[in-house]
């Protein structure tokens, strides 16, 4: 873990273009019937006109599939359609007509609200250690706080922990190191990849961060961007094994770099239990999508029960991807950067919005 710490830097936030919410918006129209399918070839910038004097709307990605609105490039820039409610222009040596990746649905790739970019990583719940696989409550109004786990064992613990309301009112702000510092902290205090006793769980306190101390349970926050896929769990002991995205978890990978993938993150997690309604997939994923800053605080959790899988070399099947198993877990608050070029301020309210907002 000592080298991979090294790999994260938080509030890289000049080093991408991302797309902001100034996107050019339009209709259905007669022009749309007249659209060539085609295919990015090459890393692009979409622009507001035909000129690199044009404002930078996003950028587009090697074989990102788009629809060519007008037949003849102006400016050496073609008019496309990014997704069924943007479009802008990008610079036509980069564009291959009818290539291999434009037969794609458009609006498959970034800046669809409706379908994501990657499939998601499959995690499963272990059930080998007592945990039931079956529902034990009709609902989630009647599950109980240690979801299926029998009261008083340190699988309650966990589960009680995930939904409880983080302690203090200011956050202690993280970074990705801090997430690195921390899990060599938790494998020589209790490890991972088993159940921990009530007692011992009392040693994931005071640990050392770079802005001092914390302890799980504690009101953290992190700056970063989403990666890999948010997706709901597929049914836990924490939401009494209940089925269907209303009433798990959604799973959010986050790291330093839109660019990384889900391995090179950590895990923050929104629970069923009072989840707003803009705290939805689809927001998510437009924000993923966007490659947009996001600042996310709530409560920090040590997931004991899994292992820590950050190598994509040599990946573990049915482990959530992260480098950490430490999370943000019961997230309070989710902003999202409303600055196009992602130089946000943490210490700037006025900089931020909330999701879905």
């Amino acid at each position: 873990m000592q080298s991979l710490s090294l790999r994260f830097r938080l509030f890289v936030v000049t080093a991408s273009v991302t797309l902001c919410s100034c996107l050019v918006v339009s209709g259905f129209s007669a022009q749309a019937l007249a659209q060539t399918q085609a295919v990015v070839v090459k890393t692009l910038r979409l622009r507001s006109a035909p000129s690199k004097a044009g404002a930078v709307l996003s950028t587009l990605k090697n074989q990102q599939a788009v629809a060519i609105l007008e037949p003849k490039p102006k400016n050496g820039f073609y008019h496309v359609r990014v997704t069924q409610t943007a479009d802008g222009w990008v610079w036509a040596d980069g564009v291959q007509v009818g290539g291999a990746g434009a037969s794609h649905t458009l609006g498959s790739q970034p800046g669809s609200r409706q379908l994501v970019r990657r499939p998601a990583s499959k995690e499963v719940e272990p059930v080998t250690r007592g945990l039931a696989a079956a529902a034990c409550a009709p609902d989630l109004n009647s599950c109980p706080a240690n979801g299926c786990s029998p009261a008083g064992s340190g699988h309650a613990l966990a589960n009680q922990l995930k939904q409880a309301t983080p302690a203090g009112t200011v956050p202690v702000m993280l970074t990705f190191d801090d997430f690195a510092a921390l899990q060599q902290q938790a494998d020589s205090l209790v490890g991972e990849d088993h159940d921990i006793p009530v007692d011992q769980r009392a040693q994931l306190a005071n640990l050392t961060v770079s802005a001092g101390q914390v302890s799980e349970g504690a009101l953290v926050g992190i700056v970063g961007y989403l990666v890999g896929t948010p997706h709901p769990n597929t049914g836990e002991s924490v939401n009494c094994n209940l089925k269907g995205a209303e009433n798990n978890d959604f799973h959010i990978p986050m790291s330093n770099d839109p660019n990384n993938s889900d391995y090179q993150g950590i895990v923050v997690e929104m629970i069923p239990q009072n989840r707003p309604a803009t705290w939805n997939l689809a927001n998510l994923t437009q924000v993923e999508s966007n490659q947009q800053l996001v600042m996310v605080t709530g409560g920090l959790f040590y997931d004991n029960i899994h292992k820590v899988n950050g190598d994509p070399n040599n990946p573990i099947g049915g482990q959530p991807r992260r480098f950490s198993l430490w999370e943000v877990h019961n997230l309070m608050q989710f902003m999202v950067c409303t600055k196009a070029d992602n130089s946000c301020d943490p210490a700037q309210p006025s900089d931020w919005a909330q999701l879905g907002q």
